[in-house]
């Protein structure tokens, strides 16, 4: 088995924000130059997620507004005390929605193209934001 990889970096813009990632995914995988096998993509970073799902603005919007109310960034958690006590982001609710939502993604990939449904795409959940963010791309071939 052969393992390559690709990384590229985002640019988030909120607290929350949930950007479609599929074409930097592709872009990667047409760099690579794999024709089939498996595609593994992740973030190295525990308050923010990747899953696929249908990008479409209403469903963002309904995201965003359950993720502030399933996990308020403002709760009080006691994680966030030594955040707080060094003047940074607080950021429990974000390792706690990040620990719901699916990461790592993992694809098929056949004669080159991802093996995504009719309106699957693959998608970035920052949590705790604005932040720059890293996410890796390995062709498992």
């Amino acid at each position: 088995m052969q393992i390559t990889e690709r990384s590229f970096e985002i640019e988030t813009g909120d607290v929350f924000d949930i950007q479609n990632v599929t074409p930097q995914v592709e872009a990667a995988v047409e760099e690579i130059g794999a024709g089939d096998g498996l595609v593994y993509v992740s973030t190295p970073h525990t308050s923010a997620a990747l899953s696929t799902n249908e990008y479409e603005t209403k469903l963002l919007y309904d995201m965003i507004d359950f993720f502030e109310e399933l996990a308020p960034p403002d709760a009080g958690y006691a994680h966030d005390v030594d955040h707080y006590e060094r003047d940074e982001q607080p950021n429990a609710h974000a390792h706690i929605l990040s620990a719901m939502i699916k990461r790592p993604v993992l694809l098929m990939l056949r004669d080159g193209e991802l093996d995504l449904g009719t309106w699957e795409e693959v998608m970035f959940y920052e949590l705790c934001g604005p932040r720059t963010r890293t996410v890796d791309v390995a062709v498992l071939r």
